[in-house]
């Protein structure tokens, strides 16, 4: 049983499958969630039923990861320390798995977002610089 300052009622936390860390601020009382939720594994829809096809729509080389992954709920489930450490999946490719499959729970399938080029404008040369160059 947690025991808070006596202007808030007594709050106890029997749960196992929930923990909760009560944190008292002034007049407030903070409750956060700490609990890891399972994460849902979405049907396969329309041409999307491997992981292998599902990396190539998302694009941007995850293609080439799909024999990490051990079969479609793998894909869905495994998290962003197990891509990392056991897998092996450098950062930004983790990322972009990990919004893909978000989204594609959401309803929305994985289409190819390019890269956005970035163009360099070259630094225009100071008046001075200008001057010395034509003397």
């Amino acid at each position: 049983m947690i025991l808070l300052k006596n202007r808030f009622p007594q709050i106890s936390v029997t749960s196992c499958l929930t923990k909760k860390l009560y944190l008292s601020l002034g007049n407030k009382l903070i409750i956060r969630n700490i609990q890891n939720k399972q994460k849902s594994v979405p049907e396969p829809r329309g041409q999307l039923i491997d992981p292998k096809t599902f990396l190539e729509r998302c694009g941007r080389g995850c293609g080439e990861l799909a024999d990490k992954f051990r079969d479609w709920e793998h894909l869905f489930t495994a998290s962003s320390y197990e891509m990392k450490s056991e897998m092996g999946i450098p950062t930004r490719k983790r990322r972009w798995i990990l919004d893909w499959t978000e989204h594609y729970r959401n309803g929305v399938n994985p289409y190819n977002i390019p890269i956005p080029q970035i163009y360099f404008s070259y630094r225009i040369p100071s008046f001075f610089n200008i001057i010395n160059f034509i003397n």
